[in-house]
Formats: C-alpha cells, sequence, structure tokens
C-alpha cells in the first residue's frame, strides 16, 4: 500500500487538488491531507474526506517535526507555495528536509511560469523570484521531483481585478500593454497536482500548466462586461504610471500592509507584476500538460470565469 500526502489543503488550490487526488487514488492507496489551520476546512469538505478514506491532520511549513510525523513511510509528498514572500525558501528547505528525514523519495511543487528565468534574482519580474530559489532547492536535494509552473489564474480576474473597477472610476487599469497570455484555471492545477503527486508525471520533470489559448486582458474584460451588462472602459498604463497611481491611492507596498480601505486586495509588486508576466510574454505559448496529466482539456476562460459570474460587476 503506497502512502502520499497532500500539504496545503486549507487553501483553494490544495482543496482541489484533494478533491481530485480521492477521484483517482487506487483503492491500495494512502491519502494523507494536511494543513496548518484546519478551520480553514469546510465541515462538510473535512466530513466527505474523511468519508472516503483520506486521513487529515495538521502540520506546517515552518514545523518540521510536524512535517515529520506525517511524512514517515510516504511514497511523495507535495509543496504548495504559500503568500509568505520572502519566507518561502526556508518553508521549501523544512520540507525537504522533513522529507528526506522521513524517507521520502519525491516531492511534487507548484511553482509559477518565468522560474526559469535566466536574469539574476533582482532583475527578474517579482513573482517568480521565489520560486526560482525552490526549485533550485528541489533540484539540489537529492530527491526525486515533478514541478509544475502555473500560469496565472484566470480566477484572479474576477476575484481580484474586477472588485476594484468601480474604485478606478468604472476601468480596469491595466499593463499588460495588449500582449495575449494563456490563462489557467486554479481548477486545473489544482488536479495536475494531485496527478503528479499519483505519479502520473515523469521523473525529474517540470510541466508548464496553461489555458488553451493567448488571449488579451481587454478580451476577457469585454467579453465580462458583455455577460454583465457593465459598461466600463479598459484603459492600460505605463508600468510607472501605473505603480503611481495605485500607490496614491493607498495600495500598500507589502503583504502584511493594510488592505482594509481598498478594494485590491494584492501588495502592488504582485499586483503590477502580473501585468507585467503578460507583457514580457511569460505567458504567450500554450502546452497540452493538463490534458496529458488529467485526460481533461484545460478549461478557457470563458468556461473558468462563468463560476465566477456573481463577481462580475
Amino acid at each position: 500500500m503506497s502512502k502520499y500526502v497532500l500539504t496545503g489543503v486549507g487553501g483553494n488550490l490544495g482543496t482541489i487538488a484533494a478533491n481530485y487526488a480521492l477521484e483517482i487514488a487506487l483503492e491500495d492507496t494512502t491519502l494523507v491531507f494536511t494543513t496548518s489551520n484546519p478551520e480553514k476546512i469546510a465541515p462538510d469538505t473535512l466530513h466527505s474526506w474523511k468519508e472516503k478514506g483520506a486521513t487529515v491532520t495538521v502540520a506546517s511549513y515552518d514545523d518540521v517535526s510536524s512535517l515529520e510525523k506525517v511524512f514517515a513511510g510516504a511514497e511523495a509528498v507535495t509543496l504548495i507555495s504559500t503568500w509568505s514572500f520572502g519566507r518561502r525558501a526556508q518553508q521549501a528547505q523544512n520540507v525537504i528536509a522533513a522529507a528526506k528525514n522521513s524517507g521520502v523519495r519525491r516531492i511534487c511543487y507548484t511553482s509559477f511560469v518565468g522560474a526559469d528565468d535566466p536574469a539574476p534574482r533582482n532583475e527578474m519580474p517579482f513573482l517568480p523570484r521565489d520560486h526560482k530559489e525552490t526549485e533550485a532547492l528541489i533540484r539540489e536535494s537529492g530527491l526525486e521531483w515533478n514541478i509544475q509552473r502555473d500560469y496565472l489564474y484566470m480566477d484572479n480576474i474576477p476575484k481580484f481585478f474586477a472588485s476594484s473597477w468601480k474604485f478606478c472610476g468604472e476601468r480596469w487599469l491595466c499593463n499588460s500593454h495588449g500582449v495575449p497570455g494563456a490563462y489557467v484555471a486554479s481548477e486545473d492545477c489544482g488536479r495536475v497536482l494531485a496527478a503528479l503527486l499519483l505519479g502520473r508525471g515523469e521523473p525529474n520533470s517540470v510541466y508548464d500548466i496553461t489555458g488553451p489559448e493567448a488571449v488579451t486582458d481587454k478580451e476577457v474584460f469585454e467579453w465580462m462586461c458583455a455577460q454583465s451588462g457593465y459598461r466600463g472602459e479598459f484603459v492600460d498604463l505605463p508600468d510607472g504610471e501605473f505603480r503611481k497611481w495605485w500607490l496614491g491611492r493607498g495600495l500598500p507596498d507589502d503583504v502584511s500592509g493594510d488592505f482594509s480601505g481598498i478594494p485590491m486586495k494584492l501588495c502592488i509588486d504582485d499586483l503590477s507584476c502580473c501585468g507585467e508576466m503578460v507583457a514580457r510574454g511569460y505567458m504567450a505559448k500554450t502546452s497540452n500538460a493538463v490534458e496529458e496529466l488529467t485526460g481533461r482539456k484545460p478549461l478557457s476562460f470563458r468556461e473558468g470565469l462563468l463560476q465566477y459570474k456573481g463577481l462580475f460587476p
């Protein structure tokens, strides 16, 4: 009987991965799900997982001993990137140490597009920096690995961007400069993680996880407006002007800042880098990884965003 540990199931990606792992796991498979905060898991979801045979327990990326207890006897474990900018490398080191100390053979990591950028860290866009460092740690660990480099989630458009359009004067202020990007559904990324954990990927391989087509932000905006009847304006700004506008309205420059008086819930470097990743062509190419690993074609932005129609302004 093989044991697999899926960490971080209290988050959105982890929840999706947990559901899919239970769907595709073989009968003789032991699944263990971990979370640093059980209160993040809905009671009915928790009940469903346990009813289907999964063990759900507490472990934290910041506590090696808690991970070691859970990892013991596991064939493979996951590392899901967190919001802890600046601490991700240490969290990765903790997971790697716990895995090696527990006899784990393989680690699966949710990385980000652009993590293979050869530029020095301080010359790279903000978002891939920690991922590049973490990927290096995993490769140097001596463990077998699978890495998925997720493109930007299409889900972020209604969940983060659309909520600020009224605040911006009925405008989507953007800095992707008309370049198309293959936004991917977080649902597809979660399924891929479960598939890799359970052995569907090739050893020591990187998979780019993309949507089925590259589209511009303006195309997405106009489609959302057509769905809801919203009358807004799409405005593309130079990067410097974009940052200046948001900082002038109080957007924090750090994830620990005060977001209480502003609808945009991404710090300035995170927000600005979303457009930069698209504008610099990091998301221009598509891959067949979602279908290869899950047997399902990736969701188009139209399919993926309809579930959020209630969030369209």
